[in-house]
């Protein structure tokens, strides 16, 4: 079977396409790649709270599927939103890779437990920065745009003290070399899909089952699912520091999230469990604990 993947261009993007490509290759495929250029590889001057769209980077290649022009888009779970076109649907979910975030520094004395001075560190997250304001106020967030190699030159550079990234981009990019640390999911807890691969397809493209087929981890698909739910219910995207990790254990689901003020100041976190097969109302279930604990009041602040 031939198919068609549609990628963005960045470094990144092409391991997790050629990654997938590779994976369809074994199975007898012919595959062929399309390369997209997204707003939020475009618009690289701003935060990406701040760009005011929903989909940065997947909305170029829903395009290019509606259009018939690829068979299957690839994504970070991360930056696919979660009311798709009615015609589009993830067919698949890699095996998702460690989901922690990591700290990048130049030295080791650069640490979220040293509290002697101050340090600068970059990111664009919400929900990174939110973290470092509850957790480590001794570290003063900044705002850094730019794929691994860019963010860690910048820091090389002398611009950060530190970076906070995806264990997963860093390592697929082979930059470990300046990891410090690996941060604790009870405290700094990754965003909805973080180190997972995302395949997107149109409803009625024969290719999705054998996509599936090929692709599909099952334990990462319920993880991402019920954590896509719980942002769903909330509402939320790059606009608000949300945070949900699922783990599976034999075939019960544990569902971990919660929203942050933008400042750290206020931070609700709660944790639900349930059968595998209950993932979509997990998410839902933490989410209604979540608002009603307070963090409604958090995300109509932060709408207003």
């Amino acid at each position: 079977m031939g198919i068609s993947i549609g990628t963005r261009g960045s470094k990144l993007a092409l391991w997790q396409t050629n990654h997938v490509k590779s994976l369809l290759e074994a199975q007898g495929h012919h595959v062929e790649v399309r390369i997209y250029k997204t707003t939020g590889d475009i618009q690289q001057d701003r935060p990406l709270h701040l760009i005011g769209e929903k989909g940065l980077f997947t909305k170029a290649l829903d395009e290019g599927l509606l259009n018939g022009e690829v068979d299957i888009a690839v994504h970070s779970s991360k930056d696919i939103p979660t009311r798709l076109p009615e015609a589009l649907e993830i067919c698949a979910f890699l095996e998702r890779e460690d989901p922690r975030d990591v700290l990048l520094a130049l030295g080791p004395e650069v640490d979220l437990d040293n509290h002697s001075r101050e340090f600068t560190v970059g990111t664009s997250s919400l929900r990174r920065i939110a973290f470092v304001g509850h957790y480590a106020p001794q570290f003063k967030a900044k705002i850094v745009r730019g794929n691994v190699d860019t963010r860690i030159q910048k820091m090389e550079d002398g611009q950060y003290d530190a970076l906070i990234l995806a264990y997963a981009g860093v390592k697929r990019m082979g930059r470990m070399d300046r990891v410090v640390r690996k941060l604790n999911v009870n405290t700094f807890t990754p965003a909805v899909g973080q180190g997972a691969i995302g395949v997107m397809v149109r409803s009625d493209n024969p290719v999705a089952a054998a996509v599936r087929e090929t692709l599909n981890h099952q334990e990462t698909e319920w993880a991402v699912r019920a954590e896509r739910s719980f942002l769903r219910k909330l509402e939320g995207g790059c606009h608000a520091p949300i945070f949900a990790l699922g783990t599976v254990t034999l075939d019960t689901l544990s569902l971990m999230g919660g929203v942050a003020a933008e400042d750290g100041s206020v931070l609700y976190r709660e944790k639900v469990r349930g059968p595998v097969t209950s993932a979509a109302e997990l998410g839902i279930n933490l989410a209604e604990i979540v608002l009603n604990q307070g963090a409604r009041q958090i995300l109509n602040g932060q709408k207003s």
